[in-house]
Order: structure tokens, then C-alpha cells, then sequence
């Protein structure tokens, strides 16, 4: 087994926050959700920066209030495992 490096897990992340940099609405247009106006944001970079510089694998589910969705993370430690970042209606 090996173990996710830093970097790997900078790039993990950084590829979420893309997505949500440009979300794409049901109705077609684009949203940026990583604007720090949004209630999620600074708990999903807490998560992040534990998720970075910890050892263990990280997930769960928060309540984005603002698009009224729930997000679904799992942040895997493992090479073999793959991250999982979901947005869900509940």
C-alpha cells in the first residue's frame, strides 16, 4: 500500500475547487461556489487543509444552505483508493 504524498493530496483538492469555481446550474449558466460569501466555504477548506496535512482518510457530508444541496466527500489516503466530491439533492 502506498500512501498519498502531499502534493497528490494539494492536487486532489485543487482539482475540487475547480469545480466548484465553475459550477454549471440546471439552468445552464456558471457559478462560481468558491466565493468566500458562501456558508461551506470555510468549512470545506478546513477540511482541506486537514485533509493535506494529515494521515488519515476524510469524509463525510455537508449542507451547502446556499444551492440547498448536500455535499458528499470522501479524501482517501491511499493510491488505491479515489476521491469521491459529490454534490446531491436530498
Amino acid at each position: 500500500m502506498e500512501y498519498l504524498n502531499q502534493q497528490q493530496k494539494i492536487d486532489i483538492t485543487l482539482s475540487i475547487a475547480k469545480k466548484l469555481k465553475f459550477y454549471e446550474t440546471p439552468k445552464g449558466g456558471i457559478i462560481n461556489l468558491w466565493n468566500n460569501q458562501y456558508t461551506f466555504i470555510p468549512k470545506i477548506k478546513e477540511i482541506f487543509k486537514n485533509y493535506i496535512y494529515g494521515d488519515i482518510q476524510i469524509s463525510g457530508e455537508l449542507y451547502f444552505e446556499e444551492i440547498g444541496k448536500y455535499i458528499e466527500y470522501r479524501l482517501p489516503v491511499l493510491n488505491t483508493k479515489k476521491p469521491l466530491f459529490v454534490i446531491r439533492i436530498k
